[in-house]
């Protein structure tokens, strides 16, 4: 999805500028191996990753710093009720994807409320050159709709975006905190992956957020940085880069993924206070 610079104005009303401006332009390679392994010692009931030498947990001052995603405001609360989402998406943005065919005889499968990438891209990723205000503001809502499903909200399928986060962004300045949701869904996607037994199983929720983390943290599976692209602030505060940029160009893990996480997994069991670098809230 291209960022239009044309949508800046909208953005920033959100509180999802310095963000947006981060993952628009490039984010680092995950590596799924380290973070497996730091996954594998997350406990639900205490919301922390148990290590050998005490627990630790994402917070919100990690969040602010990492993402600068706003941590003070309303609480975003979304009702999951989907009633009526195709009329309320066109009222929205103007249209809405085609109802599943389904042939005589045949079993009509249940459609998740949103939409898949491919149909967004396919549908905005260009916003045309004369276009007004509002159909500015409507690509502006889809393009913030895509980048935080892809990214704070992802679910591990890496294929809809929900309706639902797309109805949280009805009015630009309502004043969300967008960090605090960030973090509330991350645990969640935590909680569930810890407890899968299945090699399929994903996780989701801001996967740069917990990278940083563990690279700031931890030396598992910590890659080298190499070097920075030039940032561009746009001669507004709000864009200047977050603790993220740190990180922004960083070495390829070229290793097999399951020699990795065997690698890694011994290096969490081995881990020393000496090699941890705690931050006490």
């Amino acid at each position: 999805m291209h960022h239009d610079e044309r949508y800046t104005p909208y953005i920033e009303m959100t509180g999802l500028l310095p963000f947006v401006q981060l993952v628009s332009r490039s984010t680092p390679n995950l590596n799924a191996a380290a973070v497996t392994a730091l996954i594998d010692r997350w406990r639900p009931e205490t919301h922390s990753f148990h290590l050998r030498t005490g627990e630790m947990t994402v917070t919100l001052q990690d969040v602010s710093m990492i993402t600068a995603l706003p941590i003070e405001g309303k609480p975003l609360c979304m009702s999951i009720d989907s009633e009526g989402w195709r009329q309320q998406m066109e009222a929205l943005i103007g249209m809405s994807p085609q109802k599943p065919e389904v042939e005589d005889g045949g079993k009509k499968d249940r459609v998740p409320a949103g939409a898949t990438f491919t149909w967004i891209a396919a549908n905005f990723a260009h916003c045309p050159e004369d276009a007004d205000d509002e159909v500015i503001q409507r690509y502006a809502r889809v393009y913030m709709w895509y980048v935080i499903s892809r990214t704070i909200f992802a679910d591990g399928t890496g294929k809809n975006a929900p309706w639902m986060w797309l109805k949280a962004l009805t009015v630009f300045d309502n004043k969300f905190s967008w960090g605090s949701a960030a973090l509330a869904y991350l645990y969640r996607q935590l909680d569930d992956a810890c407890r899968r037994t299945t090699k399929d199983g994903g996780v989701g929720g801001c996967m740069l957020l917990l990278s940083v983390w563990s690279w700031e943290r931890l030396p598992v599976g910590r890659p080298k940085s190499s070097q920075w692209n030039t940032w561009n602030d746009h001669g507004n505060p709000v864009r200047q880069p977050t603790w993220a940029y740190k990180w922004d160009l960083v070495s390829e893990v070229a290793s097999e993924v399951n020699l990795l996480y065997k690698q890694y997994t011994n290096e969490m069991d081995s881990l020393t206070p000496e090699q941890v670098r705690w931050f006490q809230s």
